[in-house]
């Protein structure tokens, strides 16, 4: 990306992270897509009856995670990372936009939101009829998003049950987020910890706060109370503790036990996982650091030719 390599975040990172610099880069070339798909909404005359939502599907692969094809990713300050049901794991960022539809702008929500209430959310916002759907687990989640309110109707999240375990739920009483995880989640358990963004440092974060920034309430990146989720189920208490540094399961053991009886009672109800070994053949360094369909017959070994990237203000 070199027509980004003159801009301030960039030249701000020191070069001896040039994965990380590449990848912020890399986010810059996607803002100028956004943008250029915006604009081209707009030139046709159709974004005031269009919602544009931005997500992410999960955490970030940093450079030593024990994962193939890592990236340069960064959750700090959240806990761990893609493939674990550590918040740094489970936890992303998303927007959505609408020029006339949402009756409040510029609002940051507190609700839980699992990808599996996209559908039933984008279906009832269209204006489509929830009872026509077929029986699912995702729940609209539009009305609570129209009118900018910090809650919505989801209470409970199961993170994960076939990597090791993971689930977040509302103490109904308080409101209090609570988060049980427990299990194997690697075969290597010598790291449960946090990895600052590479680059930086306590006195150099490079970052800016904002409505969304995390508040982990404990100083970041310490842990208060030992949690090895392999040996016992861990307990965190997300209102206060977003970035999991104090596990207070041997404290309150009566929520403790409260989780784990909701996490058996979703095991119980659960049908077969579809998650399938590993293949290293869908390796992407297999394929020039392209996603393909590795099965195929005559796989795709390449990108097809296409013009050099320009940025929108080049259109």
């Amino acid at each position: 990306m070199p027509q980004y390599a003159a801009r301030a975040p960039v030249r701000a990172m020191d070069n001896k992270f040039a994965g990380r610099k590449q990848q912020i880069a890399q986010i810059q070339a996607l803002d100028d897509q956004v943008g250029r798909i915006t604009q081209a909404l707009e030139d046709k005359g159709v974004l005031d009856n269009t919602i544009i939502l931005f997500m992410s599907d999960n955490g970030g692969a940093p450079a030593i995670a024990p994962l193939f094809h890592r990236n340069h990713g960064s959750n700090w300050p959240l806990r761990m990372f893609r493939g674990t049901p550590f918040e740094g794991g489970v936890r992303n960022l998303a927007f959505i936009w609408s020029k006339w539809w949402l009756k409040r702008k510029a609002i940051a929500t507190d609700q839980l939101f699992h990808v599996i209430d996209w559908l039933p959310t984008l279906y009832d916002a269209a204006g489509g009829k929830l009872s026509n759907l077929p029986e699912m687990s995702g729940v609209s989640q539009w009305t609570s998003l129209r009118n900018g309110e910090k809650k919505g109707p989801r209470t409970e999240i199961v993170a994960s049950l076939v990597r090791g375990l993971g689930l977040l739920a509302e103490e109904p009483s308080t409101g209090t987020l609570y988060k049980l995880v427990g299990g194997s989640f690697f075969n290597n358990k010598s790291f449960m910890g946090w990895l600052r963004t590479e680059g930086t440092n306590a006195t150099h974060t490079m970052t800016v706060k904002t409505s969304v920034s995390v508040d982990c309430g404990n100083p970041a990146g310490v842990e208060r109370t030992a949690c090895r989720p392999w040996i016992a189920d861990c307990l965190f208490d997300l209102s206060r503790d977003p970035c999991e540094t104090d596990n207070i399961a041997a404290t309150n053991p009566s929520m403790l036990k409260t989780m784990q009886d909701k996490m058996r009672a979703y095991n119980a109800t659960a049908g077969p996982h579809l998650m399938k070994p590993f293949d290293s053949a869908s390796n992407p360094e297999r394929w020039k650091n392209w996603w393909v369909p590795w099965m195929d017959p005559v796989p795709v070994k390449g990108p097809a030719p296409c013009l050099p990237f320009q940025p929108s203000s080049a259109i």
